[in-house]
C-alpha cells in the first residue's frame, strides 16, 4: 500500500511562515498534509516531480468578491489557475446574502441585468425586487439562486460544490438595503437598527468571519459611525473582524468630489476598532492624503504613504488590532473596459452604439451638452474635479488613426492644440472602435511602500469568472487582469523585478498572514496536520499573461494546484475538480 495519496518530490519548500526555503518533499494523505521533509523515496498513488519548482501553501486572496459570482462559476477557474485556493469574500459591504426582498446593491458584475430590467443613463438609483433579478439570472445563466438568509446561502453553496475554499463575510450595504429598502438616504430608526443587528447576528451564527462595509457606495455611504459601531458590537460577540472599504470619495454619484482629507476615513475605521475591540481590516489601502499637483512617484512614497502608515502604526501602538491589504497593480481589480467610448457611458447608452455616439459627437451642440454635464460633475467616472489628471491615465492602444496609437489622451490633446475633452471627442469621431488602456492613478512605488509593512496582505478585488464572460451593454466590461493574473503579477513585479520582498516574505503575505488575520484554521502553512492546499510554481517564470485587450488569459508558471488534497490544476489546466469548502468562523459546521 502506498505511503501517501500524493507525493510532491524534490521541490523548494516555502512553508508560508517566512522561514527560508529548503529543499524537500511533501506527502498528502486524504485532505491533509501528512509529512514534510526528506520523504522523496516514499510511495504514493500520485507523484509530482517538483524539481526546480517552489512548493508553497495555496494563496489566500484577502479581499475577494468571489461570493457574488461563485454561484454562477463554481469552478473558479480564474482563481485556482493562478494559485488561489481560498478567497475571503463578502467585501466592500456588498454580499450576495442575505437576499430577502431586495437585490443587493453595488454588485457591479450584474450591471447588464440591472440595465435590462431598469434602463438608466447615469446611475441605477433604485433597488430592484429580488425575485425579478433572480428570474433574469436564471434566464441568462441557468442558475436558480434559491436562498434568502445567510445560512441558506452557505448551505446552498456547500451543496453546489466549488473549486476554491471560501471564507465569507456579511455586507453592511446588503443588510441596510434589506431593512430600509428604497428609503436609505437617512439614519435608521431604532427598530430598523435592531433588525440590522439581527441580520448580522444570523450571519455570524451561520459562520460568517465578520462584517464588511463599503462607505463610498449607497446605501452604506449614508450610515454614520455610530450605526456601524452598533453592528460591529454584534460581530464582537462572535470573535469576528470588521473589514472596511473606508470613506475616501463620498457617494460615487453626481457632484461627488474627494474629501479634503482622506485620512479621516482611515481614522474612522480605527475609531470603530478602538470603541468595539474588534480587529480592523482596511480594504485596498492607498494613501490617505491627496497631493496636488501630482508629485513624482518617489515623493508620493516618501510623503503620503509614510504619513498614512504613521497613523496605522500609532493605532497599533495604542492597542488597536489593524491589518490591511493592497491591490497588486496600479489599475484596481474589479472590472475593465477596452473601449475608449466607455468613458462617455451615459451618452453611449442613449446613442445605442459606439458608431452612433461618434455620429452624435459630430454635432457641436451635442458636444457642448456632454462637456457641460461632465464639467458639472454629473458623471463621476469622468469628473475633472475628482481627478484633474484623468487624460494622462488613458492610453490609446488600437485605433484606425495610427498617429494616436501609443499616446495618452493628454498627449493627443497637446498635439491637437485642444482641451482634453475635445481630444477625446475627436478621437472617437475619427474611430469609434478605438481601444484604450487604463494606466491607473497609483504607482508600483506606492504599492511597494505599503507591501513592506508587516501587516500588509494582498487582495485581488475581483470575482470568479470563466474565460468567456463579457458585458454586452456599456461600458462593455471585461474581467480585470487581476481576475486571472493578480497573484502572478505580485510575484513578478514586487519579488523578481523590484526586489522589495523576498520570495519567502511575499508568500507569507498571501498564505499564513491572511489565514491568521481572518482566523482561518489549519491553512496558509505547509506542516503536518494542515489542510493540503498547495501551489507548485516556477518562480523564475511566473507572470500574468493578460493583455489590455484580452485580460482573460491564464497565467504563466503555475504548474499544479491542490485544494484539500485534490489536484485541481494539473500542468496549468483545470481538472474540473470541485474540492473547495465553505469555511466558517471557528470551524462551525
Amino acid at each position: 500500500m502506498p505511503n501517501f495519496d500524493i507525493l510532491i518530490r524534490n521541490g523548494w519548500i516555502v512553508d508560508g511562515t517566512g522561514a527560508p526555503m529548503r529543499r524537500g518533499s511533501i506527502g498528502v494523505r486524504g485532505e491533509r498534509i501528512a509529512a514534510v521533509g526528506d520523504i522523496h523515496h516514499a510511495d504514493a498513488e500520485t507523484v509530482i516531480d517538483a524539481e526546480g519548482l517552489v512548493v508553497c501553501p495555496g494563496f489566500i486572496d484577502a479581499h475577494s468578491h468571489a461570493d457574488k459570482t461563485l454561484p454562477l462559476f463554481p469552478r473558479a477557474e480564474n482563481y485556482v489557475m493562478q494559485g488561489v485556493t481560498t478567497t475571503v469574500g463578502g467585501n466592500c459591504g456588498n454580499t450576495i446574502a442575505p437576499i430577502l426582498d431586495w437585490w443587493p446593491p453595488n454588485m457591479f458584475w450584474d450591471s447588464d441585468i440591472i440595465f435590462e430590467l431598469r434602463p438608466y443613463q447615469y446611475y441605477s438609483e433604485e433597488l430592484l425586487p429580488a425575485d425579478e433579478v433572480k428570474a433574469k439570472i436564471q434566464e441568462i445563466y441557468g442558475v436558480e439562486l434559491a436562498w434568502g438568509s445567510f445560512h441558506e446561502f452557505l448551505d446552498w453553496m456547500k451543496d453546489v460544490g466549488i473549486s476554491v475554499n471560501h471564507a465569507p463575510m456579511v455586507g453592511h450595504n446588503t443588510i441596510r438595503a434589506q431593512v430600509m429598502g428604497q428609503d436609505w438616504k437617512r439614519e435608521p430608526s431604532q427598530g430598523e437598527l435592531e433588525e440590522m443587528k439581527g441580520l448580522v447576528r444570523e450571519a455570524m451564527e451561520a459562520g460568517a468571519f465578520g462584517l464588511s462595509t463599503g462607505l463610498d457606495y449607497p446605501p452604506g455611504a449614508y450610515a454614520d459611525t455610530q450605526e456601524i459601531i452598533e453592528l460591529v458590537k454584534v460581530v464582537k460577540e462572535f470573535g469576528g473582524i470588521y473589514a472596511t472599504h473606508w470613506r475616501r470619495t463620498g457617494p460615487r454619484r453626481a457632484g461627488a468630489t474627494p474629501p479634503i482629507n482622506k485620512i479621516r476615513g482611515i481614522r474612522e475605521a480605527i475609531e470603530i476598532g478602538r470603541k468595539t475591540g474588534v480587529q480592523v481590516q482596511l480594504s485596498h489601502l492607498s494613501a490617505g492624503y491627496t497631493i496636488y499637483p501630482q508629485p513624482p512617484p518617489r515623493v508620493l512614497e516618501e510623503a503620503a504613504v509614510k504619513a498614512t502608515l504613521k497613523v496605522i502604526d500609532e493605532a497599533l501602538a495604542d492597542g488597536v488590532s489593524i491589518f490591511f491589504d493592497i491591490i497588486p497593480n496600479v489599475t484596481g481589480g474589479t472590472l475593465t473596459s477596452p473601449y475608449l467610448a466607455s468613458l462617455l457611458t451615459p451618452w453611449l447608452r442613449v446613442a445605442g452604439s459606439r458608431e452612433a455616439l461618434a455620429k452624435a459627437l459630430r454635432m457641436g451642440d451635442f458636444r457642448e451638452e456632454v462637456k457641460s454635464a461632465i464639467q458639472a460633475g454629473k458623471w463621476y467616472w469622468l469628473n475633472p474635479a475628482v481627478n484633474p489628471f484623468w487624460s494622462r491615465l488613458v492610453r490609446v492602444i488600437d485605433c484606425g488613426v495610427k498617429e494616436f496609437v501609443g499616446k495618452t489622451l493628454s498627449q493627443i490633446a497637446e498635439e491637437m492644440g485642444k482641451d482634453d475633452l475635445e481630444a477625446l471627442f475627436e478621437v472617437l469621431v475619427r474611430d469609434p472602435e478605438t481601444k484604450m488602456q487604463s494606466l491607473g492613478d497609483k504607482t508600483d512605488f506606492e504599492k511597494a511602500a505599503f507591501l513592506q509593512h508587516s501587516n500588509c496582505m494582498v487582495g485581488l478585488d475581483t470575482y470568479t469568472f470563466d474565460g468567456r464572460w463579457a458585458m454586452k451593454h456599456p461600458p462593455y466590461y471585461l474581467p480585470h487582469p487581476n481576475t486571472y493574473g493578480g497573484m502572478p503579477r505580485y510575484l513578478r513585479r514586487y519579488v523578481r523585478e523590484m526586489k522589495v520582498l523576498t520570495l519567502e516574505e511575499a508568500i507569507h503575505k498571501i498564505t499564513q498572514l491572511p489565514a491568521e488575520t481572518f482566523h482561518i484554521r489549519d491553512r496558509g502553512v505547509l506542516r503536518p496536520g494542515a489542510y493540503a492546499d498547495i501551489v507548485i510554481f516556477d518562480p523564475s517564470r511566473v507572470r500574468e499573461a493578460s493583455t489590455p485587450l484580452e485580460p482573460r488569459r491564464p497565467p504563466i508558471g503555475i504548474h499544479h494546484v491542490i485544494v484539500n488534497g485534490v489536484v485541481t490544476v494539473r500542468d496549468g489546466s483545470h481538472t474540473g475538480a470541485r474540492p473547495g469548502r465553505i469555511l466558517r468562523l471557528h470551524g462551525k459546521a
